[in-house]
């Protein structure tokens, strides 16, 4: 190897070094603050005596006018006027600080369990534990899951790379209109009135066809390292998850 391209190589690794140890240390040195809760704004967003607005890190809890939006306020709202503990980790969308909340136990994991959110971006080292507190939810109905008549009904294999997902419907004669399919974030994806035993679903644009639809996003919808498929029919009840990646 050249001495100039051995150079720019040892600099770019150096580089990569000093990022990893850096990143490392950050989050080693995340310091825990008390709080106060002066308002709820939502299932996941909060704000403090001091004005900041803080988002709860690893969850997505429903919108406003969403099955499931009013129970999960009404939960948060049970530490509006109470001192909290939070663990800063960053800025989400400019306007909030994405942060740990803790009141006794870990708060971010409690909501998810008792079924109230969806597991969302979930750090690292907490995988497990999140996919294993929204399995818990799930199965046992909690809060916003309600398993719908057609649970047992549908399997699925996920592309991520190629963006597409492949379901195959075991139950006959059913309907899928106004079933609503989705991902951890907030993306929708709404199906006409079609039966199938076997479709894949693009997310990019195209053209429907007996064999596959198309979503028509303009914005990838699968991560490719880890996220889930949530299929719900037009009561907004579960008919079916696929997690991958945790």
């Amino acid at each position: 190897m050249k001495p100039k391209y051995a150079l720019i190589l040892s600099l770019l690794i150096t580089a990569l070094i000093f990022l990893n140890i850096h990143f490392i240390n950050s989050i080693d040195n995340v310091q825990r603050e008390t709080a106060f809760v002066s308002r709820v704004i939502d299932g996941d967003t909060l704000e403090l005596d001091t004005g900041r607005i803080i988002r709860l890190l690893n969850i997505n809890t429903p919108e406003k006018n969403e099955q499931g939006y009013n129970l999960a306020k009404d939960f948060l709202k049970k530490f509006e006027n109470k001192t909290i503990e939070i663990e800063e980790i960053g800025a989400y969308k400019y306007v909030s600080t994405l942060a740990i909340i803790y009141l006794k136990d870990y708060l971010n994991v409690q909501i998810v369990w008792e079924g109230l959110a969806k597991k969302f971006l979930v750090q690292q080292t907490e995988l497990k534990e999140f996919a294993s507190a929204e399995k818990e939810a799930i199965e046992n109905e909690k809060g916003i899951w309600k398993k719908s008549p057609f649970y047992n009904c549908i399997s699925s294999e996920i592309t991520a790379q190629a963006e597409s997902g492949k379901l195959e419907n075991s139950c006959s004669n059913l309907n899928f209109k106004d079933f609503l399919l989705t991902d951890e974030s907030r993306k929708k994806y709404k199906f006409n009135s079609i039966k199938f035993n076997v479709i894949t679903l693009y997310t990019k644009e195209g053209e429907d066809n007996e064999t596959s639809l198309f979503w028509n996003s303009k914005q990838n919808v699968f991560n490719d390292d880890r996220d889930t498929l949530y299929l719900f029919d037009k009561e907004g009840n579960i008919v079916y998850y696929n997690v991958y990646g945790y």
